[in-house]
């Protein structure tokens, strides 16, 4: 009886099938070789590894937690399954040197009858090197498409261009520039009626400006990629962008509105088998739930991490530990808490992922203080504190404030807390989080009223 193969083991995330080729050819080797020598960057890696593992294709060793001290090796089974593969993967590797050195000699030749061509070879490179985390290559290629697009009035291909670019520079923390090109890609997007790109492009300036910590813009850009993803009839677009309006209420302090939107968001993903967007769809009705203290949180965070280890996406996964590590603070599960942290601690610095390493620093420091040990939670804020100045994001800052002055008020340091908590409080006023400004406000008022002792 046949039975279907499936492919998608490998070829899903990217980078696994070229991880697994090198291995076996290279042998047993450190992340730090396998970064060069397989041009891949460390989200790429990652994921890559964390599929293999799963699989029970390959083994870590580690001689100490620094990357250069890591070394990544396969199984029997994982080698037996790479020789076997081995020539599909020389075919696709010729393949893929081969588009280039085509697309070379078109450029080369520069003639107008081979445009559509040039176009097609563009985009394909251009999303390949995306895909692998090669952001100055997948820059190079985008510009060109954009270009080349231009120049032969293929609008469509324009539009791409530009979103290429604006997400490798999104990807590259620089989102002043991610909405330069974004707004070209969206005006050329309406005025040529692509719906489904006008949306892309409405969402990717809404991500921008919301990193940015300017969330009432940010709102009005993901509501008009919703409507674009409607008038595309695209429901996975529509849920992105649905997702990313409950991410925004639930700062602001709307949670009840936000809870309804990813209840709704994560029912239409389920039923479209949206298995990669999965994950941070659950991560975020945890947070939510989270926020409104309902006994489900900590499900959909667990559920959140099976999900995104089913995918191999150690980001969403270190992201839903660091998440559940909250809710097993409050429950005084110390040991569990500590137990998540360290892993999601140890993911987002495998990824270099500052921002979210920020937030399991603060939730770390949160664990100390809940234990009364204030000298290492104090490490921790500042860790964290210095971490969300880094990447720009005012109301991380304002988190570790007002978390560091409940610290400190518990201590009964008044002045220090009332200078915490007011600085924590102006800045969630700034950002336009009233329910966390409240909560500020809160704290302060047993601060501030004459003492009766």
């Amino acid at each position: 009886m046949y039975c279907c193969v499936t492919f998608d083991l490998v070829d899903k995330p990217v980078g696994t099938l070229d991880l697994l080729v090198y291995l076996l050819r290279q042998g047993t080797s450190s992340v730090a070789e396998i970064l060069a020598g397989a041009s891949m960057n460390r989200d790429t890696y990652q994921r890559a590894k964390a599929r293999l593992l799963s699989l029970g294709f390959a083994y870590e060793e580690r001689q100490a937690e620094n990357l250069a001290y890591r070394y990544l090796g396969l199984t029997r089974a994982g080698e037996a399954f790479a020789r076997a593969l081995s020539p599909a993967a020389d075919l696709l590797a010729s393949t893929a040197l081969s588009l280039e050195a085509e697309l070379a000699r078109l450029e080369g030749e520069d003639e107008r009858a081979t445009v559509p061509r040039r176009l097609d070879l563009l985009e394909v490179i251009a999303d390949r090197e995306f895909s692998l985390g090669r952001w100055d290559a997948a820059s190079e290629y985008a510009s060109r498409l954009a270009s080349l697009a231009h120049r032969s009035g293929d609008a469509r291909r324009e539009v791409a261009g530009h979103l290429g670019l604006g997400r490798i520079l999104q990807k590259r923390d620089r989102h002043e520039e991610a909405v330069r090109d974004a707004t070209k890609a969206l005006r050329l997007a309406e005025s040529t009626g692509a719906h489904d790109l006008a949306s892309d492009a409405e969402y990717l300036v809404g991500s921008a400006l919301e990193r940015q910590g300017q969330w009432t813009q940010a709102l009005d850009r993901f509501a008009s990629a919703a409507s674009g993803a409607e008038r595309a009839a695209d429901r996975l677009r529509r849920s992105l962008a649905r997702q990313a309006t409950a991410r925004i209420l639930a700062r602001q302090g709307r949670t009840e509105e936000s809870a309804t939107i990813l209840q709704e968001v994560v029912a239409g993903l389920e039923d479209a088998g949206a298995m990669e967007e999965l994950p941070r769809a659950y991560a975020s009705l945890g947070s939510a739930a989270y926020l409104l203290s309902r006994r489900d949180a900590v499900a959909w965070f667990e559920k959140a991490i099976e999900a995104a280890r089913r995918v191999a996406d150690p980001r969403i996964e270190a992201h839903g530990l660091s998440n559940a590590a909250a809710h097993w603070i409050d429950a005084r599960d110390f040991r569990k808490a500590d137990a998540y942290l360290r892993r999601a601690r140890e993911i987002f610095q495998d990824l270099g992922e500052r921002s979210g390493l920020g937030a399991a620093e603060l939730n770390t420091a949160n664990l100390l203080a809940a234990q009364d040990r204030w000298s290492d939670a104090e490490r921790h804020f500042d860790e964290a504190l210095g971490i969300a100045r880094e990447v720009g994001d005012r109301y991380q800052e304002a988190s570790v404030l007002l978390n560091r002055g409940q610290m400190t008020k518990r201590q009964d340091r008044r002045k220090d807390a009332v200078s915490l908590l007011t600085q924590a409080k102006r800045l969630f006023a700034e950002i336009g989080s009233a329910a966390k400004a409240a909560r500020c406000d809160e704290e302060l008022r047993g601060l501030t009223e004459p003492e009766t002792r």
